[in-house]
């Protein structure tokens, strides 16, 4: 399962495997209700129990994390090692490497490679983002998603 906090809640994708999406989607939250975010994620974990919690490494040197999702991350961590899931933290620019070989640079071009290769995801990518624009909400769900792809690709796990 991965957890993608951002300013509006986080979006989430849990994976039977790599090329089977089980559950995934975009929880929100007010900005002060950290509580009610940790708790969402609480109830996530044990729906799902999933084997292992893949999150953003907010402590990487390129990280642009702001306070809150810095602590949101950290109230997972331990969430997660309370309720014994292994964790793994990627970054931003481990993402990038990992979607550096579908030709992605940016956050629209690896949403756009994601629904390539799983095309039930097609519908949901969002526009391209013009420099005026704010950052579409389903981001959050593709964020997530791209941390499930560099999970699986880091750890060379391959489909059942």
């Amino acid at each position: 399962m991965a957890i993608f906090p951002n300013r509006r809640g986080f979006g989430y994708a849990l994976f039977e495997n790599v090329v089977s999406p089980v559950d995934w989607g975009m929880k929100w939250a007010l900005e002060d209700e950290m509580p009610a975010r940790l708790e969402q994620i609480r109830l996530l974990i044990h729906l799902f129990q999933p084997s292992v919690i893949v999150l953003q490494d907010c402590k990487a040197p390129s990280a642009r994390c702001s306070q809150r999702v810095k602590c949101l991350i950290e109230s997972t961590l331990t969430l997660a090692r309370r309720m014994n899931v292994k964790v793994k933290l990627y970054s931003r620019a481990g993402i990038r490497q990992c979607f550096a070989y579908y030709g992605a640079r940016n956050k629209d071009e690896i949403a756009r490679a994601i629904a390539e290769v799983l095309p039930e995801f097609a519908p949901r990518v969002p526009p391209m983002r013009k420099l005026w624009m704010t950052e579409d909400h389903r981001m959050g769900m593709f964020d997530a998603l791209s941390l499930v792809f560099t999970y699986y690709a880091k750890e060379h796990i391959r489909p059942a």
